[in-house]
Formats: C-alpha cells, structure tokens, sequence
C-alpha cells in the first residue's frame, strides 16, 4: 500500500446519467415481382457486449444487473443552513405528497475517515481515537483493527519517538438500496421551533479546523517528528454493515415536484447523507396547492428501515498535523 502525506477532500457525490438508443433500420422500397427464390437464412443474433466502467465510474446496465450510481462530492440538490427565524412554513390550501413507494438503487462512493493512534517507539498501537468517523455503526470493528496494526516508528533526530500519528484512512463504499419500513412526510408548520441542522462539513473544511494543542500526555508532537509514523501491517474487519438506519431531512419541493434543496436534521450514518441527495433528486412528488395552482413547499421527511454496505480501504494517507486529543 503506498502512502502519502497529502490531504484529499471526501470523496465524491455526484452520479452519471444511463441512457440507450434502440438501433433502427430504415425498410427498402418495395422491390418489382419476381420468381419466388428460396428464403436467405437468417442472419444471427448480435451478442450482447459486456457492459464495462465509462469515464465517470458507472456501470453500464445488463438486462441481469441493477444499476450502480457513482456518487460524487458534488451534491445533486443544493443543501442549505437554517436560518435564524422560521422562513420554512407558507400555508397552501393541500400539502405535498410523495408517492407510495420511492425509488433507490445501489451506488458507490467515496468516504474519509480520520483517525488517531499512539504509537510507541517500538512501532505498538497503544491507543486509538476516532476522529471522524462515517460509518459509526462499524466503530467497534474498525477500533479492534487498527489496534492491531503495526507501524513503523515516528522519528525525530534519528530517534524513534513517542508520538499520536494522524491519519485519513480513504474507504470505498459500496450501499445497497435499502428497505424502508418508516416514511413521515409532513409540511414544515409556521409555528415549527427551528430545528438544528446536522453539520457535516468536507474533508477539507473539516480537516482546516483543526487547530489543536500540544499534548499534554508527554508524547512528541507530530508536527515536530522527522518521520511519523508508517503503517507496515493493516488489518481490516469493518468492511461490512447489514442493520437499521433512520434520516431526517427537511427538504423544499419546488412547484415541479422535485425536491431541490434538502437540510439534513439527523443520520445514523453520516456515508448515507450523500446517497439520500442524489436519490431524492430523481423522486417526482405532488407539489403542493395554493388558489388551484403548484407552489413551492418546506417538508420535514423522515426515512428509516435496513441498509447494508461494505467498504474497502483505498489507501491511508498519514498527516503531519495533530487531528485531535
């Protein structure tokens, strides 16, 4: 596994569009009678190309296989912050409705997890903190593996030293379309108290907050080793996550019927945040009525039931930066 030292911003969330053309033939003109000839023997049937990754990641569809979004860091509905009053509540004369049932498909994407681990001189994982952490319904597994990684020692002066290294380990994650057992989709009330938004920033924006101290347990500070800390052997047991979910959104839908922008309330798992952005994009709903026409209207959805996902480590990028304490 090769590493680096630079910082890459959360993957992805953005996803390619399908699309494919039926292939006609335009008939000859009709031709003059002539002697009845033996029929010519039919020509045979094409095979059907196997499907393989365009440039954007997506897969192409197979009439056996579903489709597979790739989700990128750019969301496909706008995500916005609340203000400091309650602009979200107009009065319509019928509230929007969304359908039945809604559509989900597999997707894969990117996620960065940023971790802390001591490390002694002789290479051991004393300790471990999660920093950041995506999918907190594997926490258990994933502190249990990196525990048992080993690492070659941080040096300073050509000294192994006692030192926290600082890590974003790059996971690749594939979620399955999850079953819904729990839908609430209700108009957002003038009288509504403002809830508080989920924050989840960028890797990036993440990351530059961090201005931390240094530590007070008497370990070298990682800004000041020569070498930090390098990961030899990494062991990985959280690649896999089959359980419940819940998300809380309040989300605009626009006059159309499409919702386009959405403000996340509450999440089990912040990965899904992106998944259920660019699954709401492509959900048709009844907009909501005012004097007989569509309006746009605030609504607070809330989804919940199973999902499952695995994920698999891409790389682990070492910081020469203190992420926490």
């Amino acid at each position: 596994m090769r590493l680096t030292a630079r910082a890459l911003p959360l993957a992805a969330m953005l996803a390619a569009a399908l699309g494919s053309a039926a292939v006609g033939q335009e008939p000859a003109a009709a031709p003059t009678p002539t002697p009845a000839a033996a029929p010519a023997p039919a020509e045979a049937a094409a095979p059907v190309p196997t499907p393989t990754p365009d440039l954007l990641g997506l897969a192409l569809p197979t009439p056996i296989a579903p489709t597979v979004l790739r989700i990128r860091e750019t969301p496909a509905i706008a995500v916005e912050k609340l203000s400091a009053d309650n602009p979200y509540g107009k009065p319509a004369d019928a509230p929007a409705a969304i359908p039945p049932k809604l559509t989900f498909a597999d997707a894969n994407l990117s996620a960065g997890f940023f971790v802390s681990v001591h490390v002694d001189p002789t290479g051991k994982a004393l300790a471990v903190r999660r920093e950041r952490d995506p999918i907190p319904s594997l926490a258990a597994e994933s502190l249990k593996s990196i525990a048992r990684w080993v690492f070659s020692p941080g040096r300073r002066n050509g000294q192994a030293v006692d030192t926290w290294g600082a890590y974003r380990v790059d996971l690749e994650v594939s979620i399955r379309s999850p079953k819904i057992v729990q839908m609430a989709f209700t108009p957002v009330p003038a009288t509504a108290p403002l809830p508080k938004p989920f924050e989840w920033p960028t890797d990036a924006e993440w990351l530059d907050s961090r201005k931390m101290p240094p530590p007070a347990d008497g370990t070298t500070p990682i800004d000041q080793v020569d070498t930090t800390p390098i990961p030899q052997k990494t062991p990985w047991s959280a690649d896999s996550y089959k359980g419940p979910f819940t998300v809380k959104y309040w989300v605009r839908v626009d006059k159309n019927g499409r919702i386009d922008k959405a403000i996340p309330l509450d999440v089990s798992d912040p990965v899904l945040l992106p998944y259920f952005r660019r699954s709401m994009s492509a959900w048709v709903i009844k907009p909501a009525q005012s004097g007989g026409a569509p309006v746009d209207s605030w609504n607070e959805l809330t989804l919940g039931g199973t999902v499952s996902y695995s994920d698999d480590i891409k790389q682990i990028v070492a910081l020469k930066k203190a992420i926490g304490q």
